[in-house]
């Protein structure tokens, strides 16, 4: 700790009994409310260097612990966006959030593969979409390209992204007007979820010749 005291500033409730607190100097904890945590939940608190170690140290593991079960009991959560969570609080001490990712690991909560599947199933039931878009979303929370292309290999072979797309392009085809329409219609449609170019350019190619399964010809 830079200083060796500080006093508290600012009290504020998150969540539950999850608190934050603001020091003087501008430090911040995320605090979880217990007998032994009470004392520091008070604006005006002198905190020593005890305290300041406590609260950076034992008191941010079991406060973190709390925020990061609350938020996977919402849904799973990749490492990454535990450990952005947990930076977001003001918990960013290297060992301190080590050890709250290992407990979530070891207690089964932390499974990025896990994740990716379920994520895969979801979108292919509720909104379908192409591998670009699954690549998307899961690398901005953070999976591994490893898994992201196993579980895409694994969810979306290439005739199944055929059948997706196709599904897609009947339903966007309606009332579409004439085939050039149909087509920047359909290809915009698709090329935003993620769809493979090839499989964008084989249905919009089957379109503009009416073979397209479905096409109702505006023509």
């Amino acid at each position: 700790m830079a200083n060796e005291f500080d006093s508290v500033e600012r009290v504020r409730r998150r969540w539950g009994k999850l608190y934050t607190v603001t020091t003087a100097s501008g430090s911040s904890f995320l605090v979880l409310k217990d007998p032994s945590t009470a004392q520091y939940l008070k604006a005006g608190a002198e905190l020593d260097r005890e305290a300041l170690e406590t609260l950076g140290g034992p008191a941010a593991r079991t406060a973190g612990l709390t925020l990061a079960y609350r938020l996977l009991a919402m849904r799973d959560r990749t490492e990454h966006e535990i450990r952005a969570a947990l930076g977001t609080e003001g918990i960013r001490t290297p060992e301190v959030v080590a050890e709250i990712v290992e407990t979530l690991r070891r207690q089964g909560y932390l499974d990025d593969r896990r994740l990716a599947a379920g994520f895969m199933r979801f979108a292919a039931k509720h909104r379908p979409g192409g591998p670009h878009l699954a690549r998307r979303k899961l690398r901005k929370a953070g999976v591994s390209d490893e898994i992201i292309e196993e579980e895409i290999r694994e969810a979306l072979p290439p005739e199944r992204e055929r059948e997706l797309a196709e599904a897609l392009a009947v339903k966007k085809l309606k009332g579409a007007g004439d085939r050039i329409k149909a087509v920047r219609r359909v290809h915009g449609f698709l090329a935003r979820r993620g769809f493979s170019e090839s499989v964008v350019n084989a249905i919009c190619s089957k379109i503009l010749k009416g073979t397209f399964p479905g096409e109702h010809d505006g023509d």
